[in-house]
């Protein structure tokens, strides 16, 4: 009986510890890539996002939205500060819900991160429409009718 509750006990210190260790990594990593990307740093965001969110979604910020950002709004909106408000963690998923502050907004929302190759990692995936891979072509039929001129 001794054994059996030193083990129990045992067991759960290293879980309570083990959990913890995982929320203070959960929390860096959002913060890391919240600081980021809410500051207009996108390419710093790289060490804290997953692969999918480093080959789509990063790119796509820094190539497609950024350039579109004027500099002076930029200058407005920073510094953004963050606050983590909470970490729900399932297994190898947490749901991090933050307030971001600036000199011109503050909101809240929610970012995923999951446990990739034994780090957790910021999963931000975009859902961009798909273009096809080739191009349709479209052919008119002007009806017979409407060829005639009447004059």
């Amino acid at each position: 009986m001794k054994y059996r509750f030193t083990f129990v006990a045992l067991s759960s210190i290293l879980f309570f510890f083990s959990c913890n260790h995982d929320r203070k990594e959960i929390h860096d990593v959002a913060m890391g890539y919240l600081n980021a990307t809410g500051n207009y740093l996108v390419d710093e965001a790289i060490p804290f996002a997953t692969k999918e969110t480093r080959e789509v979604t990063i790119p796509f910020m820094r190539d497609k939205l950024m350039p579109l950002v004027d500099s002076a709004y930029i200058a407005s909106d920073t510094p953004a500060h963050f606050v983590i408000d909470s970490i729900t963690v399932e297994t190898d998923t947490a749901w991090v819900y933050y307030t971001k502050t600036t000199p011109i907004k503050n909101f809240t929302d929610c970012i995923q991160v999951i446990k990739e190759n034994g780090d957790w990692l910021v999963n931000v995936i975009l859902d961009l429409p798909k273009m096809p891979s080739t191009h349709e072509t479209i052919t008119l039929q002007v009806a017979p009718d409407a060829k005639k001129s009447k004059m």
